[in-house]
């Protein structure tokens, strides 16, 4: 009998097999060190606390009130004889807001409102007035008007 020589599969079979050998212990060092290096950084990780764990994953957001609550608008202007409440939210006098006048030249409303920032003016016998208790203003459409922050 002849003896038979291994094909030409067995043999690439084989090649590829050590091939595939080298590379996995190559790979598999460069991994070892990659390990042993986190390793070590981790030894010198501080520990969290679950509440610190808490704030990273859940960062502490400000509170707003959303509840629509009566806020109160005033102004104290003696010689005035009509007050009138311009804003962003009534459309910039659209919808008339009239102050209450009561004695010794005080005025009010309450309008309800939700969070937010709100720009605003007295109109006080058809003249702007600005706010004199509240010195937060801008800039807005060439005129300048108080803001109103509820929180």
């Amino acid at each position: 009998m002849k003896n038979k020589r291994p094909g030409v599969l067995f043999e690439l079979f084989l090649l590829l097999l050590c091939g595939g050998l080298i590379w996995f212990f190559i790979a598999g060092e460069d991994y070892y060190d990659y390990a042993s290096t986190a390793a070590e950084g981790a030894a010198n990780a501080v520990t969290l606390t679950k509440e610190d764990a808490e704030k990273l994953t859940h960062p502490a957001q400000e509170k707003l009130d959303t509840e629509v609550k009566f806020r109160t608008f005033f102004l104290t202007f003696p010689e005035a004889k009509k007050v009138m409440l311009e804003a962003d939210f009534n459309g910039w006098g659209k919808v008339p807001l009239q102050l209450k006048p009561y004695p010794h030249g005080y005025f009010e409303i309450s309008v309800a409102l939700a969070a937010g920032d709100y720009k605003y003016v007295f109109v006080v016998d058809g003249k702007d007035v600005l706010d004199p208790n509240n010195s937060d203003r801008i800039e807005y459409n060439g005129r300048e008007v108080c803001i109103k922050t509820v929180k």
